[in-house]
């Protein structure tokens, strides 16, 4: 089993997660590990340890959609994953990922942040995935209060998406959370029209490339904006 083999298949289970089919990206994701496992019996190389940090840390972006109790494990097998990244000196960034992510999903802020943060020198010369990485930071700005640091770090974040110097197969995941972001700060200043200017952008963005998930995320800030309106009026 070759690497690009291996490379097609996490993308395939990658499009059919964000397509909202959990349970059967889930399966996927653990077929491709137990295989890559058996692979590292054999082969110690780094290209083939790099995957498996790939699988792995898609596989904890799976735990944190399902949601609930699997947070908790999600982070575990992050916090794991990046024992194992820097035993091995991979630096592959979603070893990263798999812990900063969850931390979010569990309110923890500030340590995201810091996770966050090391993702930038990673990402250097990808301008859409360090705007991927701004707009995350933006949202832990904003969370902890530094509303006027993460509108203008949101900004730059959509600036560098659309410049898009990265792999587009995933623009629409990166942009579509920046706007939603946005959003969400504008809300916060009582900008509500702007806001769900915002928020419907971001719903055009998923639903174009697919992206179930984000969809249902932006339907439902959207919902809610529109309630604001019509209490205002």
């Amino acid at each position: 089993m070759n690497i690009k083999r291996l490379e097609n298949r996490i993308d395939e289970a990658i499009n059919i997660r964000e397509k909202g089919n959990l349970e059967k990206s889930r399966l996927l994701f653990e077929s491709i590990i137990k295989d890559i496992n058996k692979l590292l019996q054999k082969d110690s190389s780094k290209e083939l340890k790099n995957i498996y940090a790939t699988a792995m840390g898609e596989y904890v972006i799976q735990h944190r959609l399902e949601g609930g109790a699997l947070y908790r494990k999600a982070l575990k097998l992050g916090e794991d994953l990046l024992k194992y990244d820097r035993e091995n000196k991979l630096n592959n960034p979603l070893s990263i990922r798999a812990v900063s992510n969850t931390l979010l999903n569990l309110g923890a802020f500030e340590k995201a942040e810091e996770y966050l943060r090391q993702l930038l020198p990673l990402y250097e010369g990808n301008s859409a995935q360090i705007g991927d990485t701004k707009a995350h930071i933006s949202y832990c700005y904003f969370r902890t209060g530094r509303v006027n640091g993460a509108n203008k770090l949101v900004d730059e974040a959509i600036e560098d998406i659309k410049e898009n110097s990265a792999k587009k197969k995933y623009f629409s995941v990166w942009l579509s959370h920046a706007l939603l972001v946005k959003s969400l700060i504008l809300n916060s200043e009582k900008k509500v029209k702007e806001a769900l200017e915002y928020a419907k952008e971001s719903l055009k963005v998923a639903e174009k490339g697919r992206i179930k998930v984000r969809s249902n995320q932006s339907k439902d800030v959207i919902d809610y904006l529109q309630k604001e309106l019509r209490g205002n009026n």
